[in-house]
């Protein structure tokens, strides 16, 4: 990553720093300054960008990087997001993490005794990331406390999607709790939501509560089976013109819609309730969105690394930028970990078994 002593670090590594140059220069999504471009080594380039998204990512990682949006890979069932101490536990499905005592809102701060204070979202999950069979040892910041599990990472099946019917006010309502945004989220969404159609839903809750997101098609696609048209998202970077993805034609489901949210609702989760709150399809419940209004792209390197970089920023159809500010509900709701009760799903049936008038 920078010049070193031997005669092989010093020709293999300009080639990746000039690499990695090009790419921030023509591809980042806001100006980089020539004194940043100007730094001798990858990590110091990076570093000065101030952007938790963009990070280097060595051969190793970059493969484990890869398996991680694909439908299975050698994991422990979590989702991160970043936050000033470490990395936030964002998601966390039945696996794994889960029996290993692990909690959303933990904040991981050490993985194999390395700080993730530093590591971007991606370079943590190569790390977390590996052979089924493996451990890997997490130190978690819980209140005041630091809790010390070991994990061993199992073969996951992606994507999820829960999906079951509920009754509530003497009608049938499906509730829909999709996880992430991997590869092939839409098709298996799409083949749950015929399912509840044929079996009497008179509504749907798409639950995107703790869902940190994934692959912007994903996002567009999963938009399109509840709009038949519309604008689903737009993109801007420095080095590139507006772009607006549209709907795409197909399947969409005319069942009424509520869409779940909380703090930990995120990037493609966060474009997806942001698309229908707009296109005035569904009506947002639950809390304030994390805010992330960034999408990344990876360039594979010349030595078999990659650069992910940020590319773009993103804008709701209706022109709000998200970045920081996240998305605010439209009727707010907070479930109560204390209880057993979902006070936050009762909320969103309450608002879809209420009369149109």
């Amino acid at each position: 990553m920078s010049a070193g002593s031997r005669a092989t670090a010093r020709i293999a590594a300009p080639r990746v720093v000039d690499q990695v140059r090009l790419a921030l220069a023509s591809r980042y999504y806001r100006p980089v300054p020539d004194q940043v471009l100007q730094l001798h080594s990858v990590s110091k380039i990076i570093s000065a960008l101030g952007d938790p998204y963009t990070t280097y990512l060595a051969p190793d990682a970059y493969r484990l990087v890869r398996q991680e949006t694909s439908s299975a890979y050698g994991g422990i069932a979590v989702g991160v997001l970043p936050s000033p101490r470490g990395l936030v536990v964002a998601s966390l499905r039945s696996g794994p993490a889960r029996r290993a005592g692990v909690r959303v809102g933990d904040t991981i701060v050490r993985i194999d005794g390395v700080a993730t204070a530093s590591l971007s979202p991606a370079a943590a999950m190569a790390r977390i990331l590996g052979r089924p069979g493996t451990p890997v040892r997490l130190q978690l910041l819980r209140g005041g406390d630091r809790v010390d599990v070991r994990v061993r990472r199992q073969r996951i099946e992606a994507p999820t999607v829960g999906a079951r019917l509920i009754s509530f006010a003497g009608r049938r309502w499906g509730d829909v709790q999709l996880s992430s945004f991997r590869a092939g989220a839409a098709i298996v969404l799409r083949r749950e939501l015929r399912s509840l159609e044929r079996q009497g839903a008179a509504g749907l809750v798409l639950d995107l509560r703790d869902n940190p997101g994934g692959l912007l098609r994903q996002a567009v696609a999963v938009s399109s089976l509840f709009l038949d048209k519309g604008v689903v998202v737009s993109l801007t970077g420095a080095h590139q013109p507006r772009r607006v993805l549209h709907v795409l034609p197909g399947f969409a489901t005319r069942l009424p819609v509520v869409v779940l949210v909380d703090r930990y609702t995120a990037s493609s989760a966060e474009i997806v309730a942001a698309a229908l709150r707009d296109n005035h399809r569904a009506t947002v419940v639950g809390e304030r969105t994390f805010g992330k209004a960034l999408v990344q792209m990876v360039d594979r390197l010349d030595n078999g690394a990659a650069l992910e970089l940020t590319v773009a920023q993103y804008r709701t159809p209706s022109g709000q930028d998200l970045s920081g500010s996240g998305l605010t509900p439209q009727i707010a709701a907070v479930d109560d970990t204390r209880t057993k009760q979902d006070e936050a799903l009762g909320v969103a049936l309450r608002v879809l078994a209420r009369p149109t008038s």
